[in-house]
């Protein structure tokens, strides 16, 4: 049985109690942001069609109580390890700061939102007061140009904080829906000949994910936890695309795909900093994907049913005695028949023929 997807005028509603809440109409379709945690919640590429993007059947619950959970696509910052641990040393007491997420965006502009916040760096037990992030967003029109129902947007991200010797980067994080276990989802990701794969959490069984030729693949069932990354010197920095995503939708013959497009991220080891809990001392990964399961360390009972696509973005580089981390992204919806979405996965992954999902 497919989980729940909740439909737009309910997402909505609930928004336009807590913030701003700003919808924008695509040609067929709509997005839907909020000034909360600076989210975009909802692309429809279709008006009445299916949203790729997981939004918490908990959200108006979430909302009222300041927490994080409401899904969408959304900003954090890296090294999880650094910022998320109590214990970073043992990977222990795992938590999201309210001033991370959601924070206290303001809207400063057109679909603009600004959060200023302390930073504590729970490795050095340092607070950083007057953190700054920032997100804009655009809509754009299909890059792809696919006649495909389309809703796209991009994305400028930035976060500045108030030191000159901190190991940082800006993190992109797009919540993805999935049927389940009956019916799961695919990431691929464009690779060089080659790639591995590695773990950030528990090792990943290869029937879970595995290199091919010309991408890799990762499996989406919000079955069991874990996560895949892959390191930038396996990464396609000549395809802007990073990650694409299929998923059947529920309830109907249609199917999603939700695509991330970025070249500002890292290209070698030394301009990465996520550390892997799998293996601290191993190398590091740039393109994440994150697959929940039973046991994920969040309060409350309600089981979450979603995957990730993930992006670490630029190394923060100094400037005027700050490290600031800026990035510009894109997040592309779409909507169609599996063959025709299978098609536009070849073409954005840049390989020669249609990509193996998972079944």
């Amino acid at each position: 049985m497919a989980h729940e997807m909740l439909p737009f005028d309910q997402i909505k509603a609930i928004c336009e109690k807590r913030a701003d809440t700003i919808v924008k109409e695509t040609s067929g379709g709509r997005m839907l942001f909020t000034a909360y945690g600076a989210r975009l919640l909802g692309m429809w590429p279709l008006a009445d069609g299916p949203n790729p993007l997981w939004v918490s059947k908990g959200i108006e619950a979430s909302m009222a109580s300041g927490q994080w959970m409401t899904g969408g696509e959304r900003l954090w910052i890296a090294p999880e390890r650094s910022f998320f641990y109590e214990n970073p040393r043992d990977f222990e007491g795992f938590h999201v700061p309210a001033g991370i997420d959601p924070g206290e965006y303001a809207t400063t502009g057109e679909l603009t939102f600004e959060n200023s916040f302390a930073l504590l760096d729970y490795s050095t037990n340092m607070a950083f007061e007057g953190t700054v992030a920032r997100r804009k967003f655009e809509v754009i029109d299909d890059p792809f140009d696919s006649s495909l129902p389309c809703a796209a947007v991009r994305i400028s991200d930035s976060v500045s904080v108030p030191s000159d010797s901190m190991a940082m980067c800006a993190w992109s994080l797009a919540q993805i829906y999935t049927c389940g276990p009956e019916a799961p989802g695919t990431v691929f990701f464009p690779v060089k000949s080659g790639a591995g794969i590695l773990s950030y959490f528990n090792p990943i069984p290869a029937s879970r994910a595995e290199a091919l030729e010309g991408y890799a693949r990762f499996k989406i069932d919000a079955n069991d936890i874990y996560k895949l990354a892959l390191r930038p010197e396996d990464m396609v920095f000549d395809n802007p695309v990073k990650a694409v995503y299929l998923s059947p939708a529920p309830g109907s013959d249609r199917w999603m795909c939700l695509i991330k497009r970025c070249n500002d991220m890292p290209r070698s080891q030394s301009d990465c900093v996520d550390i892997a809990r799998d293996n601290p001392d191993g190398p590091l990964g740039a393109t994440q994907a994150y697959n929940n399961g039973p046991g994920m360390p969040v309060a409350g009972d309600e089981f979450h049913a979603f995957g990730e696509m993930e992006l670490q973005l630029n190394k923060g580089v100094v400037s005027d005695g700050r490290t600031v981390s800026s990035a510009t992204h894109e997040l592309l919806a779409y909507t169609g028949e599996q063959n025709q979405l299978l098609e536009l996965a070849q073409t954005a992954l840049g390989i020669a023929s249609a990509p193996r999902l998972y079944e």
